[in-house]
This record gives C-alpha cells, sequence and structure tokens, in this order.
C-alpha cells in the first residue's frame, strides 16, 4: 500500500507540474498522464463524514451542465449544476444509458447526459477530485465561467485532503487554476463584472499588472506555500510556479531592474530548491540576462543607468544571485561557473570586476 501511495502521489503531482505552453494553456498530455500510471487508490483526504456524500454515486465533470425535466434537450431545465456537483442515481437510465436519471443535493431529480458525469467511489473520493482537477487544467480554451468552476470545485473539496502531499498538491491545484481563470479575462477587464466581484473576493492572492492591462497572482502568496509545503514533493513544483508566475510591471531599459528580477524569481528558486529539477533552467536564464546586459560596449550609457545612483543596486543584486547559484550542486558546474563569471563582468559597469 506504501508503494501504490507514493506512486499515486508522484504521478499527481507531475500532472501538474508542466509549464505553460506558448498558448498561455496547460499541456495536456502531461495533465492527463497520471491518470493511467496507477489505477490502485491510495491514502488521501478521508472519506467525507457527511451522508449525502458519503451516498453520492457521481460526479457532475463538465461546467455548468443541465438537469432536464426529461431525458431531451429540449426539455424544462431543473437546474444548473457546476463542475464537480455529486450526484446519486434516482432510478433507472434510458434504454441505451445516454441519459441517467439522478438527484441532486436539495433533493430534486432530474435526466443529464451520462457522459457529463462520472462514479465516485464513496471510501475514495480524492482519487475521483484528482483526476477531475487534472483533466481541467489540461483543457485549452475554455472561457472564464468554465475556470472560475474549476476554482470553486477545488476550494470545495480542499479541506478533504488531510495528508501533507495532499494539502501541497491541491494548494497548488488551486494556484494553477486562479492563473488559468485569470488569464482567461478579457484584457483590461477587472473593472466590470463579473470579474470584479471575483478577483475583488481572492485579492490577497492578486495584483494588477498595468503594462500589460491583466491581473496575476501576487509573488509572496506562493512563495509563502512554497515554505509552508517545504518539506513535500511537491515544493520543488510550487517554487518553480513562483518563478513562472513572474512579476507585475516591466524594467523599461533601466538596468538594475532585469538583475533584481532574476534575483527574485530564479534567485529565490536556488535559494530554496539548491538542486531542485528547474536549478539548470534557472541558472541558465540568470547568464542569460547577465550577457545581455553586458553586450554592448558601454552598458551603462546603451541602458538607462546612473553610476552614482544605482550601482549600490545592481551590485546588491550581482552578489545575491551569485550567492544563490553557488548554492547549486557540483554537477551544475560548468554551467554554474559561466553564469557566475556572466555576472561577475557586469560589474565593469561599475568601474570593478
Amino acid at each position: 500500500m506504501i508503494g501504490a501511495r507514493a506512486a499515486w502521489s508522484a504521478a499527481f503531482v507531475l500532472a501538474f507540474s508542466f509549464p505553460l505552453t506558448h498558448a498561455g494553456g496547460w499541456n495536456r498530455e502531461a495533465a492527463l498522464a497520471f491518470q493511467t500510471s496507477q489505477s490502485s487508490p491510495a491514502a488521501g483526504p478521508a472519506a467525507a463524514a457527511k451522508p449525502e456524500k458519503a451516498s453520492a454515486s457521481r460526479l457532475t465533470v463538465a461546467a455548468n451542465v443541465t438537469l432536464r425535466a426529461m431525458p431531451s434537450t429540449t426539455a424544462a431545465t431543473v437546474a444548473q449544476l457546476p463542475l464537480g456537483t455529486e450526484l446519486v442515481d434516482a432510478g433507472p437510465a434510458d434504454l441505451d444509458r445516454t441519459w441517467l436519471r439522478v438527484k441532486i443535493a436539495d433533493g430534486r431529480e432530474g435526466w443529464l447526459h451520462g457522459n457529463l458525469t462520472r462514479t465516485i467511489d464513496p471510501a475514495w473520493r480524492w482519487p475521483a477530485f484528482d483526476r477531475l482537477i487534472a483533466e481541467r487544467l489540461g483543457r485549452k480554451g475554455d472561457g472564464f465561467a468554465a475556470q472560475a468552476e474549476l476554482v470553486a470545485f477545488i476550494d470545495r473539496v480542499a479541506p478533504e485532503y488531510t495528508d501533507p502531499e495532499g494539502r501541497a498538491r491541491i494548494d497548488l491545484a488551486r494556484l494553477r487554476a486562479i492563473q488559468a481563470a485569470l488569464g482567461s479575462m478579457p484584457f483590461d477587464a477587472g473593472r466590470r463584472e463579473p470579474y470584479a466581484a471575483w478577483i475583488a473576493a481572492r485579492k490577497s492572492d492578486v495584483t494588477y499588472d498595468a503594462p500589460a492591462g491583466r491581473w496575476i497572482l501576487s509573488s509572496a502568496p506562493i512563495w509563502d506555500l512554497q515554505t509552508k509545503h517545504g518539506a513535500t514533493a511537491t515544493a520543488d513544483d510550487i517554487a518553480w510556479f513562483a518563478v513562472t508566475n513572474g512579476l507585475p510591471g516591466e524594467c523599461e531599459g533601466y538596468l538594475p531592474c532585469y538583475l533584481r528580477w532574476r534575483n527574485r524569481l530564479q534567485g529565490e528558486y536556488l535559494r530554496r530548491q539548491p538542486n531542485g529539477r528547474h536549478a539548470e533552467e534557472a541558472i541558465g536564464l540568470v547568464k542569460t540576462t547577465a550577457d545581455t546586459l553586458s553586450a554592448p560596449p558601454k552598458p551603462h550609457e546603451a541602458y538607462d543607468f546612473d553610476r552614482t545612483r544605482d550601482c549600490r543596486d545592481l551590485t546588491a543584486s550581482i552578489d545575491a544571485l551569485v550567492g544563490a547559484i553557488k548554492l547549486s550542486g557540483a554537477a551544475r558546474a560548468p554551467n554554474r561557473d559561466a553564469a557566475i563569471g556572466s555576472l561577475n563582468g557586469l560589474r565593469k559597469v561599475c568601474g570593478a570586476g
């Protein structure tokens, strides 16, 4: 059982750890890879103690599912069911089982398409939740309403994740879902509904990126979560998520800003996960930035830079990044030393190095 538990947790972490595609979506194949990697449920969130949840036999797997009075797409609507609504079979299906008769929590009954639900084992609820979350994160092109339903579903089921690994991965899933919802909003839409109320409810998690006209996740809460879950297998994924999430604003040619950003992102990752899976990539990005800033014959003239005003700021970022890179393992020595050399080469703009 211990082996199955570890394999399931590792597979789910893998499913939630893949970076954004160029289109801003998640790699569907990677996000769904864990579904077939293990078929045996393992220890996860305990089955809910409430009788109504324990008796649920189905889960809606699509957003805004229509429950109808009769097994027909033209029948009257009984209710609109959000993603992850739990249902109980309320009678026999139609002859070809295209439509299922179900009951919802408030006692109302109706019909819905069977392919919009999935059976759920009351004793092993969390594998069904994990699978559904990974599937929805792997989708591309969903609008804001569907993305918001995923966030709401994760918020509802999160208390059922009671073990440390489970709590870490559901927290990471929530971050990814909020990020996807923010990314689905139209340009500069935060002042109108339904976006304004949704953002206001999560004001501690988000910040406005004015140059891009968009809302993004705030950096500090992500790093706080990484600290909270630092002893889990998901810690590295949370740390790299903080890096790829980025920061609001832009440097606009101000030379010290570029290294300050690298230090707040890649540098922080290396300090927290010096031998993490993304350490090599983090070191490479720091080196590329240092090389780019050093490329002009006179960097202090090519960029917005004043030696009297800015050398202290620039030197502090260089020192911090060099220190972070030195924490990485010996296996990365060649790239590590090259990156440190590139950073130290930038000291020349202050007349040092």
